[in-house]
């Protein structure tokens, strides 16, 4: 597969992740923390932000697989399948 293809999928792994993760109501109730006080804590707001939050640690923690793995020597489509293993793998958890 082409690493452009594999990114993707970790895209939208992370997303899927960030939507229903056990760690969403937890970012939920911690909004007086993240939220600018310019914004009003609506639920939608405070739903979307969580969700963002979640989704990009989602996608950062996934990463740290492949990044050893390539620092290690391995090729690009090897690095990618392990950051589509580590995505899925914290999607399954979630769903758990």
């Amino acid at each position: 597969m082409q690493p452009q293809t594999l990114f993707v999928a970790v895209v939208g792994l992370c997303l899927m992740n960030g939507l229903i993760s056990p760690a969403l109501p937890v970012m939920m109730a911690l909004h007086p923390v993240w939220l600018p006080e310019m914004l009003t804590p609506t639920n939608e707001i405070v739903f979307y932000g969580a969700s963002l939050m979640v989704s990009t640690a989602t996608l950062l923690l996934s990463a740290l697989p492949a990044a050893i793995l390539e620092r290690l020597g391995a090729s690009l489509p090897t690095a990618m399948l392990a950051w589509v293993a580590g995505a899925g793998l914290l999607l399954l958890l979630g769903l758990g």
